[in-house]
């Protein structure tokens, strides 16, 4: 594998760790909002889409790369997050992917309630909210669907990274081995 495309992966690389440890400060703030983990969340999708491609594109002889995909768990999940990058990308009418678990009173005493993004959040589901690409996007959808509806968010996302991760530590080992200098007398 040439230079050119080891440093770009090595950006991704540094992109997807990066936008993880945002989304990770964002769910473990002292008053977690929808807000700050919606838009760190936006980030990682983004880098996990642009590993995933990369993956796809680089290292896919005879469609290794795509059976380990759909094999493993954190495969599955990067199959449903390109439903969710799509629709980050392309509609403009939904707000956000996520939603709590729970709700919490808006202020001591008051009637009034909010998302408690303290608790657990969990991947909207697509009916009616992210599936106004659904003749474009049909088999991204059914893997949104199948593989991320409902789920815990970062769960799915450490999963996801985690089949990534194992991936770039795959392909700098290949590159190494594939590279070895030799000392000659």
């Amino acid at each position: 594998m040439d230079t050119v495309k080891q440093l770009r992966l090595t950006y991704i690389h540094h992109g997807l760790r990066e936008s993880n440890k945002r989304l990770k400060e964002a769910l473990n703030a002292s008053d977690p909002n929808s807000l700050p983990i919606t838009t760190s969340l936006s980030e990682v999708i983004f880098w996990l889409n642009v590993a995933d491609e990369w993956h796809f594109r680089n290292r896919n002889t005879k469609g290794s790369y795509t059976k380990l995909r759909k094999k493993e768990i954190g495969g599955q999940c990067l199959l449903g997050l390109r439903h969710a990058f799509n629709s980050l990308k392309h509609e403009m009418s939904f707000i956000k992917l996520i939603r709590s678990v729970e709700n919490k009173p808006l202020f001591e005493g008051s009637g009034y309630v909010v998302e408690d993004y303290s608790k657990e959040i969990i991947w909207l589901k697509a009916k009616g909210l992210i599936d106004k690409r659904k003749n474009e996007d049909k088999l991204n959808l059914k893997n949104y669907r199948r593989y991320l509806e409902g789920k815990n968010v970062p769960k799915t996302i450490e999963e996801a990274t985690r089949f990534l991760y194992e991936r770039f530590t795959e392909t700098k080992t290949e590159h190494f081995q594939n590279n070895k200098f030799t000392v000659s007398s």
